[in-house]
């Protein structure tokens, strides 16, 4: 399947200029090729699904990833762009930082190691897998035909490596901070808000933060925090007074009192109990930059406690609880790429093909959901008889890249010249379909 639809063609002619014009169309064929491809998307069967492997070699698709001069970056810095423009008015960006676990096999694969699979994994249970390890920034967006739910598109990424000696090091919330700055560079004028966890909300994500860039998140139950020292403060105290910790203000009125607020939300609303306190400091980890702590307290104790964290002393504290609603958008973001674009697939071992074909999928699914806000709500959907489903809700991921692969087969069908040339391209599908495992 080597044709492109002028709609997706006009939305990748724009990276043309990050390539070399050999590199690119075979770029732009073997993206087109992943959206379309059945079964496990190796290097060697995406390539197979173009219709090229009978008659070309199959090493051009693999010099794209081991060899070809090119950037994730620069291509995400103009997906970043055309998603702003389509999806989010406004100056606010909002961000979620996270990472996961790719399943690899092999010892010589670069990056690989032993790491923690929390999809596997239970507070009981502790499951440990190989792979390489993605720490991930995503573009949290809400689609115009989908207000119920949030949508992530991974916009940069990074592969982590656990420390060797004699080589630099960098941790996970090194990496997130490292792409949180590289976002900001590329757009000065914007305010950014990053989500993340409490395995990212620490020092090196709070502390020096550029001056458009706000962090929301957990902050610990334990941690140590000060009043902001007096105006025009002079001599070597470099903290406030202290002020209990998180946990013991849950239950310390003399703090602030706890306020009843209408939590509004994609799914409906919700009562919840809050408390807001700062401006405070957390010298640890933020210096003495003034943060907002909000407590978190579920009225009907469906909800655990939180304690959250916004370096945006301004933001509503209904603003920072749906912030971190937000987060979990990523997740999703991940089970999608993993189950329905072959993020583990590629059977690639060395570092620059281990950097560049896991990522296709998460590049590619930007690609399918900017397409289908942009032009698949006009297209034919692509459909499944499953009357069982009475109450689903669509249209999901699953339903954009479906509707997007129909657009695609039927405009590949549609542009053969002669019946003999239809007839050759429904052979050559119908054997691809049956080898599909």
């Amino acid at each position: 399947m080597d044709h492109l639809t002028v709609s997706l063609r006009a939305l990748l002619e724009p990276f043309a200029d990050c390539f070399r014009p050999e590199v690119f169309t075979t770029f732009r064929l073997m993206l087109a090729a992943w959206i379309v491809c059945l079964g496990r998307r190796t290097i060697s069967r995406v390539w197979e699904t173009t219709g090229h492997s009978a008659t070309e070699d199959h090493s051009a698709a693999f010099r794209l990833f081991n060899q070809a001069a090119w950037n994730w970056d620069e291509l995400c810095r103009i997906l970043l762009v055309r998603l702003l423009a389509a999806l989010v008015p406004g100056s606010a960006v909002w961000l979620v930082t996270d990472d996961t676990l790719c399943h690899k096999r092999g010892a010589k694969v670069a990056f690989g190691g032993i790491f923690l699979d929390a999809v596997l994994s239970s507070k009981k249970h502790k499951v440990f897998r190989f792979g390489t390890n993605w720490v991930s920034l995503g573009l949290v967006v809400q689609l115009p035909f989908r207000q119920d739910r949030f949508f992530c598109v991974n916009i940069l990424w990074r592969v982590y490596a656990k420390k060797t000696a004699g080589l630099p090091h960098q941790t996970k919330s090194q990496l997130a901070r490292q792409m949180v700055e590289v976002v900001a560079s590329w757009l000065p004028s914007h305010t950014l808000y990053v989500v993340g966890d409490s395995a990212y909300v620490g020092k090196h994500l709070l502390k020096g933060l550029p001056e458009n860039v706000h962090v929301i998140g957990p902050i610990h139950w334990k941690a140590g925090l000060s009043e902001p020292l007096p105006q025009g403060s002079k001599g070597r105290r470099k903290k406030g007074l202290s002020v209990p910790c998180p946990k013991q203000l849950l239950d310390d009125d003399s703090h602030g009192a706890w306020q009843e607020v209408t939590l509004r939300h994609p799914k409906g609303q919700k009562k919840l109990q809050v408390k807001v306190l700062g401006p405070l400091c957390w010298y640890a980890s933020a210096g003495q930059r003034p943060l907002q702590v909000v407590l978190v307290r579920d009225p009907e104790l469906k909800w655990r406690d939180e304690a959250l964290l916004s370096t945006d002393l301004k933001l509503p504290a209904q603003e920072v609880i749906l912030a971190y609603v937000r987060r979990w958008s990523v997740e999703v973001c991940y089970c999608e790429s993993k189950q329905l674009l072959g993020l583990h697939d590629p059977q690639v071992w060395k570092a620059e093909s281990v950097q560049r074909a896991h990522p296709m999928a998460w590049f590619t699914g930007a690609v399918v959901l900017l397409w289908y806000a942009l032009h698949g709500t006009t297209e034919e959907a692509a459909t499944r008889q499953r009357p069982w489903y009475k109450h689903k809700v669509s249209p999901t991921f699953a339903d954009m890249l479906a509707c997007c692969r129909l657009n695609l087969w039927q405009g590949w069908l549609n542009a053969a010249a002669t019946p003999e040339e239809l007839h050759r391209r429904w052979h050559w599908l119908l054997n691809y379909l049956a080898t599909a495992a």
